[in-house]
This record gives C-alpha cells, sequence and structure tokens, in this order.
C-alpha cells in the first residue's frame, strides 16, 4: 500500500524542527553579533581612534605653527672695575704669586646666575708688575683679567677714558692677554687691527644673537698714536650710525656701552641726553652708561615714531677705592632679552629692567677688599669701613640706601636739542666745536639743581593744601628709574 507523503509531524516532530530553527536563529544573531563586534574592533574602531588622532595631530600642528617659540636670555652689566693701589697690592702674595679671585667673592651668585655678564675694565693691563700703577694713571695687572673671567663675566668693555694712560705699548699688551688667553671673550673698545675695529662683536646666548658696541667720549691722553686711530672707539656720529646699522644686519639685540658725562654728577648731562635720542633713534635696545663713577638713573625712552630704548645713564663704580658714599655705591643693570619666532619671523622685547645697588666695601686693616650687594650689606660692616676715617658719619647702611632711593626718583627731562653730538673733549672735559672754540654747557641741570627746584615745588604745593611724597612720576619720553625705585625695599 502506497505511504501518504502529507501526513502531519506529529507534536514532538514539530516542537523539535522550532527548537532547530530558533537554535538557528540564535546561531545567526550571536555570528551576526559577533561578526558586528569584530569588524567594530579591528576596523571601525581602529578608524575612528586614526582620524580622531589625525584631528588631534592637525590641531597641534596648527596650534604649534600660530604660536612662537620663546627664548630668553638674562644680561647684567656692572660698572668700572678701577684698580687704586691698595686694591692692587691686596693680591700680591708672599709666595710671589698675584692673584684678585677675593675681590669678588661676595657677589659671585649674581654674576654666574646671569646668562650674560659685562664687566667695565677701566684701565690698560699689564704683565709686569713693577710696572703697575693706581693713580693718577693706571696700569692693572693682568691677574685682575683672570680674576674677571673667573668670577663669570662674559663680556670686556674697554673703552675708557683711562686706556690710553700709557699710550700704544700698553694697550698692545692689554689686546694681547685677552687674545691670547680668552680668544672667545667679547673685548669692546680697543682695537689690534683696522679690520677688527670694523667688525662687530656678538655673543649668541640661548639662540639670541646679541650684538655689543662701546665708545668713549674722549681720552685722558693722546691715543695710541698716528696711524693708530682706530684702536679706541670715540664717539663719532657717522662711525656710530654706520656700526648700529651693521650690528642689527646680524644680531637679535643691540647693546650699548656709553662712557659719557659728568664726574661725580648724578643728573646725565646734555650730552648723555642728545647721545641717547640719537642711539634710540639708529636701533639701539639698551644703552649702558658709565664714567660719572656714581650712579644716574635709568628707564625707558621713546618717541612718535616707534623707537624706544632701554637706557641706564650710569651704573657707577664696580671696585674701586674711591672715598665718597656715592662713589662707593654703585648699581648691578639688569634686563631679560625675550625672542619671539613664529613662521620665521623673529620679534625681540626686553623685560624686566632694574638696577640694583651694589656698594663697595674696603678696610685696609683687615685687607678686606669687594663689592657687596646692598641687600646684604650690614651696619656692622658700614661701622668697619674705611672710609669713615674721611667722611665720617655720613657712611652708614641708612645713608646708602637713602642715597639710592634719591637718585633713582630723579626724572631726566628730554633732550633739548642741542647740537652736541659732533664735539669734542679735552682731558678736563671742556667741551669744542668743530672749530675748536669751546663749548660751555648751559643746558644741563646738575642733581644739586634739580633736588632743590624739587624741594621749593614740594613747599610751594604744601602751601597750597597738597601733600608731595617725593616720588618721581613718569613723563613724556619714560626715562627716569622711577618705575622700580619705589619698590625696591629701601626706605
Amino acid at each position: 500500500m502506497k505511504k501518504n507523503q502529507n501526513i502531519p509531524l506529529n507534536y514532538k516532530e514539530k516542537n523539535n524542527s522550532r527548537i532547530a530553527l530558533l537554535c538557528s536563529v540564535v546561531v545567526l544573531v550571536l555570528l551576526v553579533l559577533f561578526f558586528h563586534q569584530l569588524d567594530n574592533v579591528l576596523i571601525q574602531k581602529p578608524r575612528e581612534e586614526a582620524a580622531r588622532k589625525q584631528e588631534e595631530e592637525k590641531a597641534a600642528a596648527e596650534l604649534a605653527a600660530n604660536t612662537p617659540e620663546v627664548t630668553t636670555a638674562s644680561v647684567i652689566a656692572v660698572g668700572d672695575n678701577l684698580y687704586h693701589d691698595n686694591l692692587i697690592w691686596s693680591g700680591q702674595n708672599d709666595s710671589g704669586e698675584w692673584n684678585y679671585d677675593h675681590i669678588y667673592t661676595n657677589v659671585l651668585d649674581e654674576i654666574q646666575a646671569a646668562d650674560v655678564a659685562m664687566v667695565d675694565q677701566e684701565t690698560v693691563l699689564t704683565t709686569d708688575h713693577d710696572a703697575v700703577s693706581g693713580y693718577p694713571a693706571f696700569a692693572t695687572p693682568t691677574e685682575v683679567g683672570d680674576a674677571l673671567v673667573k668670577a663669570g663675566f662674559d663680556v670686556i668693555e674697554s673703552a675708557t677714558n683711562h686706556v690710553d694712560d700709557y699710550g700704544y705699548d700698553y694697550m698692545a699688551q692689554t689686546l694681547n692677554f685677552w687674545e691670547t688667553n680668552y680668544p672667545e671673550i667679547p673685548v669692546l673698545g680697543i682695537h689690534s687691527t683696522q679690520e677688527d675695529a670694523d667688525t662687530v662683536k656678538t655673543l649668541e646666548v640661548n639662540g639670541i644673537t646679541i650684538a655689543f658696541l662701546n665708545y668713549v667720549y674722549g681720552t685722558n691722553n693722546s691715543g695710541a698714536g698716528e696711524g693708530r686711530e682706530y684702536m679706541i672707539d670715540i664717539f663719532d656720529r657717522e662711525k656710530i650710525a654706520s656700526m648700529v646699522a651693521r650690528a642689527k644686519e646680524i644680531s637679535d639685540c643691540v647693546v650699548f656701552v656709553a662712557q659719557w658725562g659728568r664726574e661725580d654728577e648724578a643728573m646725565p648731562t646734555e650730552y648723555e641726553k642728545e647721545w641717547a635720542v640719537f642711539l634710540m633713534e639708529q636701533g639701539v635696545d639698551v644703552v649702558i652708561g658709565g664714567h660719572p663713577h656714581i650712579l644716574q638713573p635709568y628707564g625707558w625712552l621713546s618717541d612718535d615714531n616707534g623707537n624706544e630704548m632701554l637706557i641706564f645713564y650710569s651704573v657707577g663704580n664696580f671696585v674701586s677705592t674711591q672715598e665718597s658714599l656715592t662713589g662707593l655705591l654703585g648699581g648691578m643693570a639688569g634686563f631679560t632679552i625675550q625672542k619671539s619666532t613664529l613662521k620665521g619671523e623673529s620679534t625681540v622685547q626686553i623685560l624686566d629692567p632694574e638696577i640694583k645697588p651694589l656698594v663697595m666695601h674696603y678696610n685696609h686693616d683687615t685687607g678686606e677688599y669687594g663689592p657687596y650687594m646692598l641687600e646684604d650689606y650690614t651696619e656692622e660692616l658700614a661701622s668697619q669701613h674705611s672710609v669713615r676715617e674721611i667722611i665720617g658719619d655720613e657712611f652708614t647702611l641708612a645713608n646708602l640706601q637713602a642715597k639710592f632711593k634719591e637718585i633713582m626718583s630723579m626724572n631726566v627731562e628730554p633732550s633739548t636739542n642741542t647740537d652736541l653730538l659732533d664735539v669734542s673733549f679735552d682731558y678736563e672735559m671742556n667741551m669744542y666745536d668743530s672749530s675748536g672754540n669751546i663749548v660751555e654747557d648751559v643746558w644741563s641741570v646738575t642733581a644739586d639743581q634739580y633736588l632743590q627746584e624739587q624741594a621749593e615745588g614740594s613747599q610751594g604745593d604744601a602751601g597750597e593744601g597738597e601733600s608731595s611724597d617725593g616720588s618721581g612720576d613718569s613723563y613724556e619720553d619714560d626715562t627716569g628709574g622711577w618705575e622700580d625705585y619705589e619698590d625696591s625695599g629701601y626706605e
């Protein structure tokens, strides 16, 4: 009998069939989920991660492309390293060796912390110990040069009025000492050849190229001799304009060291102020002045053409045995050069200018000689200073602090646009025009005149019911040290 092919499945068979179908569906779902997860892990997530990383890298690259690279260099500069007789003899030892490391012991930390440290070596150097002298013509042992380098000074300034005290021979000895022993150190203002005189000295620090120039108003003698006029850099309008232009072409920042001004005068002369304006107009970034042997104010000079320059009119003495409170109160000028480079273009800013006061201490009885930061000086040390044998109780810590505050509070009035850029000087600092006629300085205001006028003005204001605190306020060319003196801590 033929079987019926269409007989319905029984319940068990139907149930098994459903279970098999369900299992197939589950397996299929699981496979779909598995392959979806596999696709997510192996393809989608890496793709998304790569895209996210690419976006982050793109954003970082755009940020980097629009963020300047910034580097800085800190600079300090001190004044005259002027060795009088007692200082010279302090370096002579019983063994026959000469050494002056002890002179700089108390300021080593400040010197060595700077990226660039500058000093005015006021006098020529000699290897002949029998020929050394401390006044009025100076010849200083070469061991002083060794001590300066060991202390951490990187730049030596040499265009001074004493550089030709003994003529060509001692200048040649000085240059030979530096060129032979420390060829890597820029020695400014004196030259062994015309080629060197036409070369701008530079240092590269932290990717910043700094150019240095150093000129003096004149000298005490007749120079290095005929045919060797190139040996000393003396103020000359055309020469300086040319050298500043050359310096700007090869550097990021131009620092100009000026030996100028009237000795023992705390207020800049009209000659200083007129030259300051000229230097600013040529593009000098910082001026560091010396020669008056005492401090003068500092600050910013600017004009309507966008020129701006930091100027320290005088940082006073560094090392000496001078015999006045102001002659022993010096300064350590400081500032930071900041270079910002973006898309191949660089800009430079001068930041954080300041003068830290120094005091030159000496005690002839104990043989102690050397400068201190004024913040480290004590009344006990002041009481032991040998200058008290000459000026008595005037030399105290409080008077040093007060004098620093007084000088830094003075405002320097802008130049009156006199015509002093081409004058020359004799050894007594008399000015002469190009025809040899003496030029009387009727424009300069002394510190005493300034302070008297301030006092009279304060009395007049007080009489009208207004108080006067004597603080230095800014004025149109922004020079003067008022920005820092009020916060200096010296009350």
